[in-house]
């Protein structure tokens, strides 16, 4: 895995266990839990999957899940369709369309 430089935004978000930090790392784990309430159901977003691959991909949140893995990310969708935004399905899916 390559080191890669993160911003100190980020790194706040990691030394803090941010809320965003704290969301990266449930998905990667497969943890997360969507609140269950039937008027509003909290999904993963866009920039929850930005976050989680710049974690994994600078070597401080492995994880169970490769995100740089297509069968791995295929798999996290098919299991786990009911926890991802739209937005969040395609950008887990756009390096893999490139």
């Amino acid at each position: 895995m390559a080191e890669q430089l993160l911003p100190p935004e980020t790194m706040r978000a990691v030394l803090t266990h941010s809320r965003d930090y704290v969301r990266a790392a449930a998905l990667v784990n497969e943890e997360w839990t969507p609140d269950e309430q039937p008027l509003y159901r909290d999904t993963l977003g866009s920039q929850d999957v930005v976050l989680a691959r710049q974690l994994q991909s600078a070597g401080l949140l492995p994880g169970r899940v490769d995100l740089g893995n297509y069968r791995a990310v295929n798999q996290l969708l098919i299991d786990h369709q009911q926890w991802f935004a739209a937005s969040a399905r395609q950008e887990l899916l756009r390096p893999f369309q490139e």
